[in-house]
């Protein structure tokens, strides 16, 4: 049915249950008119056969202690042969007085009529079913004044085939129960009408969501119904101060980029008019530039409302040779090892920059936390880029490991930072879709590996 998506869907949910609840209530419904239309049928059956005893007893005369009933009885279907309705007179030692000719066949005699008669008492029906025979029977048992005012007992048996009624009871049955599916059917499509009207209201809230996340509108501005306007407000009201917070945000940085430039431009100015040593002037130079790459791509994120990501390949082999030979000159008092096995063939799909800033972080902090020794492989594999990190330290506690990637989250507070690193890096990689997964090195310190899309 139109507008159902499984389990996960509230009107999915809401119509299986109401379906259910209606099967049920019909089924039970129908068990109990099931029932009450067969109590109804066998009465039926038993005031029948009554007025037959009655129509019997009508044609009935005793004459010299004999009972005699007329030959032509006013029910034509004791008269001839398989009508299915049997009439039978026992005396008063239940042995058998007369036979109506359409019981001539009948397959009931002696001891077996003497067990529907054994405990009848005179002037009280009894009604039911022969035991392990397809037959209804009622007996009555009358005591009949002689003209010498002696009294003698006489009992009546009439019998009828139950085909007729269970064909009734069949037929009324296959009508019930084919008028309750159909039911079900109607009120199935009928609560689905209804509900799908009752729940336009949350798929109008599912458009407005969708249409904030698009960026064609604010807020949500539509007309919602009391029971959900609640949460609309509180969602308007927790949108607005994620706007202005997210703001503040962007204006403090774009703030501090800014502010930076102008220091950033005095520096270089300065480096350009130093003399000496031609390498530190050109290692200082290149440094003073990429600091100043960092702060124009930082004020770039600060200034921009979009996240959409340059699909750009960037070789990744040149990137890291950069970044291993600045890292380097930072840590050289430590004298670090670097063990780099990057393939020719990866490539990075994104901005230079944000693989830079990746790749930096990282490897400054394993420089930062390692002993002596660094290793960094980048292969490309099934459309992935797999970077893995490693480093000789004490390595990070399993406990820890989701902690270092929150923004501020330090283990150590000997070496300096500010705990945003890994945070910088775990954004980056959510911006792209991939994963980050910190581990136990073999070397006995931290792995960090990041998955992305190549």
């Amino acid at each position: 049915m139109p507008g159902l998506r499984g389990p996960h869907s509230l009107r999915g949910r809401l119509l299986l249950s109401a379906t259910l609840v209606l099967v049920i209530f019909l089924g039970l419904t129908g068990v109990v008119l099931d029932s009450a239309f067969r109590d109804s049928a066998e009465q039926s059956v038993s005031e029948r056969l009554l007025l037959h005893i009655y129509g019997l007893l009508a044609v009935s005369d005793q004459a010299d202690g004999e009972l005699n009933l007329a030959e032509t009885l006013p029910e034509p279907r004791f008269n001839r042969l398989g009508t299915g309705v049997y009439g039978i007179v026992l005396d008063d030692a239940a042995d058998e007085l007369w036979r109506s000719p359409s019981a001539l066949d009948l397959p009931l005699v002696g001891e077996d009529l003497r067990r529907l008669v054994a405990d009848i008492r005179a002037g009280r029906p009894s009604f039911g079913r022969v035991p392990d025979r397809e037959y209804f029977y009622i007996a009555y048992r009358v005591l009949w004044e002689a003209s010498d005012a002696s009294l003698t007992a006489y009992t009546y048996l009439v019998l009828e085939n139950l085909g007729p009624f269970q064909s009734e009871v069949s037929a009324f049955r296959n009508s019930l129960w084919g008028w309750l599916m159909g039911v079900v059917v109607v009120l199935v499509f009928v609560q689905a009408v209804v509900m799908g009207w009752g729940l336009i209201p949350l798929r109008q809230l599912a458009d407005d969501l969708k249409a904030i996340e698009d960026g064609r509108q604010d807020f949500l501005g539509g007309d919602y119904p009391t029971e959900i306007e609640g949460v609309t407000r509180n969602l308007n009201l927790l949108l607005k101060n994620e706007r202005q917070q997210r703001e503040k945000y962007r204006t403090t940085l774009a703030d501090l980029a800014h502010s930076l430039k102008t220091p950033m431009a005095i520096i270089r100015g300065a480096v350009a008019n130093v003399s000496g040593d031609p390498e530190a002037e050109r290692s200082l130079g290149e440094q003073i530039g990429r600091m100043d790459e960092i702060i124009a791509y930082q004020l770039e994120r600060a200034m921009t409302r979009s996240s959409k990501l340059i699909g750009k390949a960037i070789e990744v082999g040149p990137v890291v040779e950069r970044l291993v030979a600045a890292i380097s000159k930072v840590y050289r008092d430590k004298e670090m090892s670097f063990d780099i096995d990057v393939e020719q063939d990866a490539r990075f799909f994104g901005d230079e920059r944000d693989l830079m800033e990746l790749l930096g972080n990282v490897l400054d902090n394993a420089c930062k936390y390692g002993a002596r020794e660094v290793r960094l492989g980048i292969r490309p594999e099934s459309d992935v880029l797999h970077i893995v990190v490693e480093d000789d330290g004490r390595g990070i506690d399993v406990g820890s490991r989701e902690a270092v990637l929150a923004r501020g989250a330090r283990l150590d507070s000997r070496e300096a930072g500010h705990g945003i690193g890994l945070a910088v890096v775990a954004e980056i990689v959510d911006r792209y879709g991939g994963v980050i997964r910190i581990d136990q090195s073999s070397m006995g310190g931290a792995r960090v590996s990041v998955q992305l899309a190549a």
